[in-house]
């Protein structure tokens, strides 16, 4: 039994349309859930699943990767449809905004132009349409190296997209634009911080089994600021300047407000037959000390045997380019126990967000039937250079030296109706 066809797969990134029920001829209600099981993290560093979910510091845990979602689409007109979908899963703030994954109503202009508003999937990525829907790719989560410092999943805004024929294969166009508000997790406290706007264009080419991508992004900080610990601590005394210079133009730098992300991602993805292959790269461009530029990729690979599926993945995330250089104290400031402990723990946040690890990850998929799958995967991170920025450490853990390799269980359940 297969898992899914090329043209079925494309339904359920899109629709959900794997399974349906009807209330009646205009009103379609569709759903997904991963019931799941994960090992990760030590003591002092913590797993993050994403930016949005508390890390985990070791042990078994079903809320971190566990999640259910309905969507529901009307039909209102020939030409203009309204989506909705809700997804419920354990996130630092719950509440029923965050729940919202898609309120959006579409404009079929034309069979090639399609138009939407309201709130949309951001298409940053292969998975955009889909990261949440476990049954519709091989894995029991995302790959972490790529998607965990990916917090963006929708925009409250607009998207157009035209599709055209061109060397034997669909090219689709798609302009997109609004803003996010998304809460993501620090080492102290979480912080909700607002995107605005979100900028982007994506094309995307099918041919025959292949499926490519490309994505190009930008936004800038509108509101929050999860460095204002440090900037506080960096400017409650206005003598620390004096013995301190540089200190006032450190703060000015750690400021998140205005910061600007640019986002770059390709992607491929192959099936046919009894074979599966996924890849994407991805460059974040930042400008906020706290999080240097990153690099991103992975390559995943399928073989199927009846309803068994055999998997296996390599991915890569490294922090890159220029890293801020801290201006320290003098050496007569620095004998001041006050001034050597704040400059110390400003310096050891800095060090903590430096990315640089690799994984490897094998694991088996079963069909239940067309409509559930059991999986199972192991993966082994190693940290290089004890440049763990990838993991969330305790206050206690920023001082912690990173173990060589962390090592991921996780089991997942996975289905759609």
């Amino acid at each position: 039994m297969r898992r899914f066809t090329f043209p079925l797969l494309t339904h359920v990134l899109l629709l959900l349309t794997a399974s349906t029920v009807s209330a009646n001829e205009h009103i379609q209600v569709s759903g997904f859930g991963n019931i799941s099981l994960i090992k990760s993290g030590t003591e002092d560093f913590g797993y993050k699943y994403d930016l949005t979910k508390e890390a985990q510091y070791g042990g078994w845990a079903a809320d971190t990767g566990s999640a259910f979602g309905l969507q529901l689409n009307a039909k209102v007109s020939q030409n203009v449809d309204f989506v909705i979908q809700g997804v419920f899963q354990d996130r630092i703030e719950n509440d029923l905004d965050k729940t919202i994954a898609w309120a959006f109503l579409r404009y079929r202009v034309t069979p090639n132009f399609t138009a939407r508003v309201g709130r949309i999937a951001t298409p940053l990525y292969m998975l955009s349409e889909y990261r949440d829907v476990g049954f519709a790719y091989l894995w029991t989560k995302p790959i972490t190296d790529f998607y965990a410092n990916i917090p963006i999943a929708s925009i409250d805004g607009a998207d157009i997209a035209y599709i055209y024929q061109i060397g034997g294969g669909l090219l689709e166009t798609r302009l997109f634009g609004g803003k996010s508000n998304i809460t993501i997790e620090t080492t102290s406290d979480p912080y909700d911080v607002t995107l605005s706007p979100v900028l982007g264009a994506k094309l995307s080419y099918s041919i025959d089994d292949w499926l490519f991508s490309s994505v190009a992004a930008t936004t800038k900080v509108d509101e929050g600021n999860p460095s204002e610990g440090i900037i506080d601590s960096l400017q409650q005394d206005p003598a620390l300047s004096q013995l301190w210079p540089e200190v006032g133009s450190i703060s000015k730098d750690f400021n998140f407000i205005g910061s600007r992300f640019n986002y770059y991602s390709l992607g491929a993805f192959y099936e046919t037959g009894d074979w599966t292959l996924q890849t994407e790269l991805s460059y974040t461009d930042a400008e906020w000390p706290f999080f240097p530029d990153l690099a991103a990729g992975y390559l995943s690979a399928g073989k199927s045997f009846s309803n068994v599926t055999a998997f296996g993945f390599v991915s890569r995330a490294k922090s890159v380019g220029e890293f801020y250089e801290l201006e320290a104290p003098s050496l007569q400031a620095l004998q001041i126990p006050a001034i050597a402990g704040l400059y110390n723990f400003t310096k050891a946040s800095l060090d903590t967000r430096v990315i640089d690890q690799e994984s490897l990850g094998f694991g088996i998929r079963v069909d239940l039937d067309s409509q559930i799958a059991l999986k199972g995967q192991i993966e082994r991170t190693w940290i290089n250079d004890g440049n763990a920025g990838a993991w969330l450490t305790t206050i206690e853990g920023i001082s912690a030296v990173p173990p060589s390799y962390i090592d991921t269980y996780s089991i997942s359940l996975t289905f759609v109706f």
